[in-house]
């Protein structure tokens, strides 16, 4: 029953993602400025046109690199759209002659100066569709250097002036003008002013200067250029001149303009011509432009948005110290997505340089080439840091919180595509692109006010090679818009509020608040409106699906919004970029729906662990583990005391570590005797509490059968040397003391010395001769160890003590040493032994700071007291 509801969930989805796309298409068709017009001719074929106009208009011919780039009048389209709507906008330049002439889509190619020089535009020219001229630009740079002039415009100024026209008459009339357009600002310009003039009333038979620059020639002149242009099919009004001097150059400047009645569009004409007949530039603009909206609201939001992701950066870098000081980062696949990140990133870096800087044509010089290899360096490293930190906190955080979200994506990193999962994950994947399209389209169609701004141009304009450049930009995109939204902040905040559809309202405050998207609508409100609903979408789809299957749905609906501008326009120059895609998803869908028929089932196919989670198991374990053995060791320290009349004894055992090798123990030997022993095996851990507990079993067993405590050790060296690994050792001391004789018989096995603090204050170290257990073999052992006997009287107190207490360190490497703890007895000596054991350990912890316990501490206090002060 669950398999089919799932069944029809997907195909339910695949079919509105394809109804989606169906709405996208007719949306885009009925909207997408690009469509108002048609490319006829390609870069090339304009590029040829371009140089055309410029040879035709006598410029010199020189080895320029040409950079072609397709764009629209944004300003005049987006005012029309605003002020008409779309559709209307789109069926007024179907009906007017005056828009549909208008160059509101055109071509711009700049002519770039050779290799050897600055890189600067020295000619520039635009190209309506069809290849008419409509604009035109040549630097200051590029007419003092050329000094141009052009005979066929000089001509059709003069001929009809002069009477014989001649061609020898035209050269001095040229050479004349070209040295009058290009004088210099000092002291002889007057005079050679004067002598050009002189030499045009010879040419003329005439003294009236007006004559030669009166404003119909200036109009001449400029309506020679017009007619060659675009403008000539306009009815153009002459407004007014203006003679201008910038950069030592003399030229006249013309004003046009020309305004349409029915729709109250206009364009005004700005043209400069130079004296000798040559054209310096031809400009237009187009009104009415778009009027600003509010400001301070879009300033609003992007102050929000630089916040939001600032503190995102911070709180990220915070939480992946954090997680690898913990170990909990797969290293190995944020490594993987860095190095393809390093790639990726510098990848379309390159071939938006490669584009700009002209490579192709080899352009660039060694300090270009320098300069660039950096950008792409630090390109490469940023963003391989950046995708390696999101990376790996990204997997860290879902593992740990929904790591269903990363099934198919296991499967796909271990190269496992064959399979069911992966299959529907792709047929998901394109209903989702899908649905996200169709919601932008249907906000297209909801609105009638909503439109396109035309602030768009070819992906082929900014990229060389743009399919592979698309592809390479869409991947990032996506890679950073999902993963951090979804794997890591919304995943961080169903864990504190513990409920999934939190998601979706994240994701949409998110996409609200910070603009992810490639392309925009206009008015900004329902910019917001559609990116909050695409947000609740893209949520609502992570709750139903896993990560990867909305990462390539995500990655679906940008490509279709990026390569819209391939199809939208006929002729576009990025349409190979829309058919690459296209196909490319055709194969992927054919390759979906074999998965499905042919793949494996889920329940068929192997988990995936990462290794930092298994590492994290083996380490829980062995803390469980540890957790246990420092339980049961607690357990086998004496938990009630052997209690002899007129004797007070304490003891305590604080281990470095889950467990240590320190020992200590009391059990009754009869009514009046306590066998009594401390202890510390060389080592620390597992080995040394092992050692411990042994040590204990032999104690209990032997102590039964032999009071000796010299002979109870020596049989305790013996079993100890026959099981015990080579190097290993435990110092010792015990011995049994006897309440009704109040003494204490004990042996040292090497153990630290014994404090004693008699009643009146005196003290003594009592250390008789002893080797440490597990040092020597055979009758070594008895022969270097003595049996003491120490007498005790009312209010003496016996200190046993390991060497954890004595040599502890401090944060500045000092000892706590014996003669502070014998002041700090001989203190407190009149106190019970429980009170003397909290008053020692205080005292050490104190001393000890902050600084690291490195050894386990172990007290055992016998005071002898028939009376004791509490």
């Amino acid at each position: 029953m669950k398999l089919s509801k799932k069944l029809f969930r997907d195909l339910f989805i695949l079919l509105f993602g394809i109804a989606g796309i169906g709405c996208f298409f007719y949306s885009f068709s009925n909207h997408h400025p690009f469509a108002i017009g048609q490319i006829h001719l390609s870069k090339t074929q304009i590029m040829e046109k371009a140089d055309s106009t410029i040879q035709s208009w006598q410029f010199q011919s020189l080895d320029y690199y040409p950079s072609t780039q397709f764009s629209l009048n944004d300003g005049l389209i987006d005012s029309l759209q605003k002020k008409w709507g779309t559709k209307v906008f789109k069926k007024k330049v179907k009906e007017s002659e005056f828009l549909q002439q208008l160059p509101l889509l055109n071509w711009q190619v700049n002519e770039y100066a050779s290799q050897n020089e600055e890189r600067g535009v020295e000619i520039k020219v635009g190209l309506n569709t069809l290849g008419e001229p409509v604009s035109f630009e040549a630097s200051n740079e590029m007419i003092v250097r050329q000094r141009p002039f052009n005979r066929f415009a000089v001509r059709a100024v003069f001929q009809d002036q002069v009477e014989k026209y001649s061609r020898s008459l035209e050269d001095s009339l040229i050479s004349g003008l070209t040295d009058y357009q290009h004088l210099n600002n000092n002291g002889q310009d007057d005079s050679r002013t004067g002598d050009i003039l002189q030499r045009l009333r010879k040419i003329r038979g005439s003294e009236d200067e007006e004559t030669y620059y009166s404003m119909y020639n200036i109009w001449k002149l400029a309506d020679f250029y017009i007619d060659r242009t675009l403008w000539a099919n306009f009815d153009l009004a002459q407004d007014s001149v203006r003679l201008m001097d910038e950069s030592g150059i003399r030229f006249a400047r013309s004003f046009y303009s020309v305004k349409d009645p029915e729709t109250g569009v206009g364009a005004n004409l700005l043209v400069d011509v130079l004296p000798a007949g040559s054209l310096k530039s031809l400009k237009y603009e187009l009104s009415p432009e778009i009027t600003e909206g509010n400001v301070k609201y879009s300033d609003v939001l992007e102050s929000i948005s630089l916040f939001l992701i600032l503190s995102f950066v911070i709180w990220l870098l915070f939480v992946f110290y954090l997680r690898i000081k913990a170990r909990a980062i797969d290293t190995r696949l944020a490594m993987i997505i860095a190095v393809l990140a390093g790639f990726i990133v510098p990848g379309f870096v390159l071939l938006q340089f490669v584009n700009e800087f002209g490579l192709v044509y080899g352009f660039l010089d060694a300090g270009q080439m320098i300069n660039g290899l950096m950008i792409l360096a630090v390109n490469g490293t940023i963003s391989a840091i950046g995708f390696f930190v999101i990376t790996a906190v990204s997997d860290s955080i879902t593992r740990q919180y929904w790591p269903e979200k990363l099934k198919t994506w296991d499967l796909v990193r271990r190269g496992l595509f064959r399979n069911k999962p992966v299959g529907w994950g792709i047929i998901n994947a394109i209903g989702i692109g899908g649905l996200l399209a169709g919601i932008t389209g249907f906000f297209l169609n909801l609105f009638e006010m909503s439109y396109l701004p035309a602030s768009i141009t070819f992906i082929s304009d900014t990229y060389f090679l743009p399919s592979l450049a698309n592809l390479m930009v869409t991947v990032s995109m996506v890679m950073a818009i999902v993963v951090p939204i979804y794997l890591i902040v919304a995943n961080q905040i169903k864990s504190k509020i513990k409920s999934d559809w939190v998601i979706p309202i994240v994701s949409a405050l998110l996409f609200g608040l910070i603009d992810f998207m490639p392309f925009s609508l206009e008015p900004e409100s329902i910019n917001i409106m559609m990116r909050v609903t695409l947000g609740l979408a893209l949520g609502y789809f992570y709750l139903r699906y896993d990560f990867l299957t909305v990462l390539f749905g995500f990655f679906i609906y940008v490509n279709l919004l990026s390569t819209s501008k391939g199809w939208v326009i006929e002729g576009s120059p990025d349409a190979n970029t829309f058919y690459l895609f296209v196909f490319v998803i055709l194969i992927i869908l054919v390759i979906g729906v074999y998965f499905i028929l042919k793949g494996s089932n889920r329940n068929e196919l192997p988990e995936y662990i990462p290794t930092y989670i298994e590492d994290q198991a083996k380490e829980q374990r062995i803390k469980q583990e540890l957790s246990i053995a420092r339980v049961v060791q607690q357990n086998f320290l004496p938990t009630k005391i052997h209690h002899l009349p007129g004797i007070d004894i304490s003891g305590v055992c604080i281990p470095a570590q889950e467990t240590g090798g320190d020992y200590y123990d009391m059990f009754p030997l009869g009514e009046h005797r306590t066998g009594i022993a401390i202890g510390d095996v060389s080592g620390k851990g597992i080995q040394a509490a092992f050692y411990m507990t042994f040590t204990k079993g032999v104690l209990h067993s032997l102590s039964t059968l032999i009071l000796s405590p010299v002979e109870i050790l020596n049989q305790l060296n013996r079993l100890f040397n026959e099981n015990a690994t080579r190097g290993t050792f435990i110092s010792m001391i015990y011995g049994v003391l006897e309440a009704d004789k109040r003494q204490f018989t004990f042996a040292r096995a090497g153990h630290n010395p014994m404090l004693v603090v008699r009643n009146n204050g005196d003290t003594e170290w009592l250390k008789p001769d002893g080797i440490g257990i597990g040092v020597s073999k055979g009758d070594d052992f008895i022969k270097f160890t003595k049996e003491a006997t120490l007498k005790l009287n009312e209010g003496d107190v016996i200190i046993l003590y390991t060497d954890g207490i004595t040599e502890m360190l401090n944060n500045g490497h000092h000892f706590y040493g014996e003669e502070r703890l014998e002041r700090l007895v001989k203190g407190v000596r009149k106190a019970s032994s429980e009170k003397i054991l909290e008053i020692i350990t205080d005292d050490v912890n104190e001393f000890k700071g902050t600084a690291k316990q490195h050894d386990d501490m172990t007290l055992v206090i016998i005071k002898a007291d028939s009376t004791v002060n509490k």
